[in-house]
């Protein structure tokens, strides 16, 4: 993986295996902001927000590294990414108001929300690395993910003793308790869901570094932002108010979701063979995983 290491052999061939633990959240999405329903104005909080505060939570992921020249590297990576967040104090959201919302149409109550999304990511990724032969490494990173989206939007467990001002626990502990899934207002790619999770693309880069523990483990940490093609992160699927010929309509609202992730891991380097050397004991130095120690 990093440029760092010089007790190989003078050529070699090199792979690179990641394993690493990640944390991402979703900070915001782009897009035209939904225009809110005049019901959905009349029944939300005057205080409501439609912003979720993330929260910390925890993935994996496994990459296979190939170097390309002394400073790049590319990576092909496998990765499961766990993001999630919850507010207090939310309005009333257009989409329980169409025809899509099918668990509480008749008695919707405003109470506090939390979502659980889960990605499911095939990336490629484009290393380089700015200090070769460095036992720290600095470097930045470009990526191209698919990934497969599955979330849920459910009401919060409260267990408190004392009620919330304007919040009926007994229509929530009904809500929990009235079978698997009951206190579930939005699935998609989930156990309790029939649609298959949602195919998405992002793109996005970050910065890292590698720190050499031997000639061949290192310890990695990089940070990456990602814009990903789909509005369902928060849980909530997003629809736009319209006025069309006096008639009141909700139509589908397209948004993209930006995203951080944060991972730390090792990195374990392998010499591979001989590197397929000729009579002249040399091997082609534009062959990946060519090290040539100086």
């Amino acid at each position: 993986m990093s440029l760092m290491v010089g007790a190989f052999s003078v050529n070699a061939q090199l792979i690179g295996f990641r394993v690493a633990a990640n944390s991402g959240m979703l900070m915001s999405e782009f897009g035209t902001s939904d225009v809110p329903h005049p019901n959905a104005l009349l029944a939300s909080p005057a205080t409501s927000s439609d912003r979720f505060t993330p929260q910390l939570s925890a993935g994996l992921e496994g990459e296979i590294l190939f170097q390309v020249t002394e400073k790049t590297y590319f990576g092909i990576e496998l990765d499961y990414t766990h993001l999630k967040g919850f507010n207090d104090d939310p309005p009333v959201f257009n989409y329980f108001l169409t025809p899509y919302f099918q668990y509480y149409q008749d008695e919707f109550i405003v109470s506090p929300l939390e979502y659980n999304t889960r990605l499911f990511n095939v990336a490629v990724n484009y290393k380089y690395f700015f200090m070769p032969d460095k036992t720290f490494t600095p470097f930045f990173k470009l990526t191209g993910v698919v990934a497969l989206v599955g979330t849920e939007l459910r009401y919060r467990d409260f267990s408190q003793e004392e009620p919330l001002p304007g919040f009926d626990l007994n229509v929530i502990d009904y809500a929990f308790n009235d079978g698997e899934g009951a206190d579930v207002l939005y699935a998609r790619g989930t156990s309790i869901s029939e649609q298959k999770k949602w195919p998405a693309f992002h793109v996005g880069g970050g910065i890292g570094f590698d720190y050499a523990l031997s000639d061949n483990l290192l310890f990695e940490i990089d940070g990456t932002c990602t814009v990903l093609n789909s509005g369902i992160i928060d849980g909530v699927p997003n629809f736009t108010y319209a006025n069309e010929e006096g008639a009141d309509l909700l139509k589908y609202n397209r948004r993209l979701s930006l995203t951080t992730q944060i991972s730390v891991g090792l990195v374990f380097l392998f010499e591979i063979g001989d590197g397929g050397r000729g009579g002249d004991g040399r091997i082609d130095p534009n062959f990946p995983f060519y090290r040539n120690k100086h």
